[in-house]
């Protein structure tokens, strides 16, 4: 469980100096290698235990020229369990981002990106789980283009757009022949803002427009419409307070009528510095179409709370937790999902920090008689360099 609470909100759309964290550097590289034991390995009502090793790493530099910067990312992630090797993941991607400065009144951006990943799962059927793999290549690019008005009113316009194929899933020992499972997807995005900033506030209006095309799993290409438009307010000060609430509302529209809905759009952040801690909260409702297990998209609500503080000069201790309501909007069933994490994270030196976390995550749909828990327990050096 992973608290977005850096959430873009806290510093809507506009032209910032950059801070020092992302001033340019030769070579940024990042490490992670953590050990896990989880008891449920097949994230399924069928609970196995199992042991997995987790490895992470990022590798970037920026290059400096007459306008601006270039920016280029390597990242890659391997998932390797001790016994239950048909869960094994891999993923690896490249990433470059151009940012343009012309003027001090104009800035543009442009990202391109390449991944390629490779999923393993599996088909479980009472007590009997066949392994299968199911491997993704996207690639997209985007642009931003923030152009300062006046001194306090910034606009920002964006397009980006992805294309991800998938291919056949395999099955293990190829028990059964090769399946198409998962849709081909094309996304296009557009977005325009407003954002005015007056000291330490910020207020704005975004609009929003999205299509994604489903493909190859279905007799026809499934169109998903989304249009969304929201009045957002931001609010953060030297002591660390702030606050941020996006409210609208969003439509959202597929083909052959599978969906035709509107609904709330809400997100809110706040973070509190309080006796020593640091409470963090967030709240987000809307559509979810590319984490879901539903064909199309899910209508989601949750909430999240942690609280993070310092035990000693290089001990910290976090704990938190998350309520989520999904309802799968073309299958017609919800889910409730609920979990709890604690970390202590131990500062060895500059540039190391050991890490050990538990997890734990139930998931409920009574609907079809679905239930699932997973305890996670780990262990995690991560590194930066």
């Amino acid at each position: 469980m992973r608290l977005a609470l850096l959430s873009p909100l806290l510093f809507l759309s506009g032209i910032a100096a950059e801070s020092e964290a992302d001033a340019a550097s030769p070579i940024r590289t990042e490490l992670s290698l953590s050990r896990h034991f989880t008891d449920n390995a097949l994230d399924e009502p069928l609970g196995v235990s199992d042991w997995y090793t987790l490895m992470r790493g990022t590798v970037g530099g920026d290059i400096d020229h007459a306008l601006g910067q270039t920016r280029i990312t390597l990242d890659g992630e391997l998932r390797r369990h001790d016994s239950f090797t048909i869960e094994n993941d891999a993923a690896g991607g490249i990433e470059t981002q151009t940012t343009l400065r012309p003027s001090q009144d104009l800035e543009l951006r442009g990202t391109l990106f390449l991944r390629h990943i490779r999923e393993g799962d599996a088909l479980v059927i009472e007590d009997l789980a066949i392994g299968t793999q199911t491997a993704k290549t996207s690639g997209g690019a985007s642009a931003v283009i923030g152009l300062r008005l006046t001194p306090s009113l910034v606009s920002t316009t964006e397009v980006k757009g992805f294309r991800e194929r998938a291919r056949d899933t395999v099955f293990e020992d190829d028990l059964l022949p090769a399946l198409r499972f998962e849709p081909d997807r094309d996304r296009f995005f557009a977005s325009q803002a407003l954002t005015r900033t007056d000291g330490p506030l910020q207020t704005g209006v975004r609009a929003t427009v999205e299509r994604t095309i489903f493909s190859a799993v279905f007799d026809e290409p499934v169109d998903l419409d989304r249009l969304r438009l929201r009045g957002e307010i931001g609010w953060q000060n030297e002591a660390g307070h702030a606050l941020a609430l996006a409210v609208g509302s969003e439509w959202l529209r597929a083909s052959f009528d599978l969906i035709d809905v509107v609904r709330p759009s809400i997100e809110a952040t706040a973070v509190a510095p309080v006796a020593g801690l640091e409470l963090r909260g967030a709240l987000r409702t809307g559509f979810d179409s590319a984490d879901t297990d539903d064909l199309l998209a899910s209508w989601v609500r949750r909430a999240e709370a942690q609280i993070a503080w310092p035990l000693a000069e290089h001990l910290a201790l976090s704990t938190g937790v998350f309520f989520e309501v999904r309802d799968n909007l073309v299958l017609d069933y919800s889910e409730d999902r609920r979990g709890i994490y604690g970390e202590v994270g131990w500062r060895a030196s500059e540039k190391v920090t050991l890490v050990l976390r538990l997890d734990y995550l139930e998931t409920r749909a009574p609907v079809i008689d679905f239930a699932k828990d997973r305890l996670d327990a780990s262990v995690a050096v991560r590194t930066r360099l």
